[in-house]
């Protein structure tokens, strides 16, 4: 008599496929309600840090994406804000956008960023490209816009802050004092003695924050009695090129000076490798001082005297300032301008005439 066959074992089946979780799969995963992970996603500051953890593991685990346009439509808001900084290239703003994109990254938006050439910087068209995909809110670089942007802004009823700026009739302003900065630098070349300086900036005819550090240099040159002759005194674009370009003129025309102020740290580190293959010692035969304390000012050789500037801050204040606006709990009063300080490093020191 044959023995009873076992029965078959069948494969177990793949496990099927199904469309991406829901609202209500992440809210039953965590153990909450789904208006709280409503709030945990777009307003995480209403809820305790262990249950947005919780809610948060469980997006993660699930692999749940929010459905943009369905909440964009319930809310009215697309949870994206503007921002137009024109190029980058060798300059700060990365700095400044990268602090404004995440303070608005804490408060649930996202940041659309358009970074055009300069020439093109006060285009209307690339605001209202942004109007058109329905940005929020929109900050600015700078308070010299044409009157199309204010208009636009007005009439979409969208919220604005202007960064890099301290005073504008038409709106909030989030900044520092370009004389005061100024004023750090010439003070402390006059207390070392230095009569007869020089200066590399960029461009004024088309950027606003060269007008404005040139006019304070000039305020606070005429205040200490100091000579800046025009020989002495060169426009260029902002780069480490042009910084080394422009110290090889100085240096061939500018007469007897024994100090250089440059607009930006990148224009300065040019300028210290034209002195250093030209054997000029710094800061024995001449000085050199800065404006915005970048990265690298400090392991320049030798390292940097220059303005810190409050980069950073002026990102989140204004990342700051557009979340209240949104939220209705804004401060009535604008932003005050941010401080500013003088890191005082080896490219400074007595004039030559000073030493004897």
């Amino acid at each position: 008599m044959s023995s009873p066959r076992a029965p078959s074992r069948r494969p177990a089946a793949p496990p099927s496929r199904r469309g991406p979780s829901s609202l209500a799969d992440v809210a039953s995963l965590a153990g909450v309600s789904s208006g709280t992970v409503s709030r945990a996603l777009s307003r995480p500051e209403m809820i305790s840090e262990a249950t947005r953890s919780r809610v948060m593991a469980a997006v993660e685990r699930l692999g749940y994406v929010a459905n943009g346009s369905a909440r964009a439509l319930a809310a009215r808001r697309t949870l994206t804000v503007g921002a137009l900084v024109p190029r980058f290239g060798t300059s700060s703003f990365p700095t400044l956008v990268q602090a404004l994109e995440s303070t608005l990254a804490q408060g649930g938006y996202t940041l659309l960023l358009s970074a055009p050439e300069h020439a093109r910087a006060h285009d209307p068209a690339l605001l209202r490209t942004l109007l058109e995909r329905g940005v929020d809110a929109v900050a600015l670089l700078g308070a010299e816009q044409p009157p199309q942007t204010f208009s636009l802004l007005a009439t979409h009823r969208v919220p604005f802050v202007m960064m890099w700026a301290t005073h504008s009739d038409q709106g909030p302003c989030v900044g520092f004092d370009e004389h005061a900065a100024a004023a750090l630098v010439v003070d402390h070349l006059a207390d070392l003695g230095h009569r007869r300086i020089g200066f590399v900036g960029g461009r004024t005819a088309d950027n606003e924050r060269a007008r404005a550090r040139w006019r304070g240099l000039l305020a606070a040159v005429a205040r200490r009695g100091l000579i800046l002759a025009d020989a002495a005194t060169i426009e260029t674009d902002y780069g480490f090129r042009e910084g080394y370009d422009a110290m090889s003129v100085l240096l061939e025309r500018a007469g007897p000076i024994t100090a250089v102020v440059c607009g930006n740290d990148y224009l300065a580190a040019g300028a210290l490798s034209a002195l250093n293959r030209r054997g000029v010692a710094v800061p024995e035969a001449m000085s050199l001082a800065s404006f915005n304390d970048n990265d690298f000012a400090g392991y320049l050789t030798p390292p940097l005297t220059t303005v810190r500037v409050p980069l950073q801050q002026m990102g989140e204040q204004a990342g700051h300032w557009l979340l209240g606006s949104l939220r209705g709990t804004s401060p009535p009063a604008r932003p005050a301008p941010l401080p500013v300080s003088l890191v005082v490093r080896a490219t400074t020191g007595p004039a030559p005439a000073a030493r004897r």
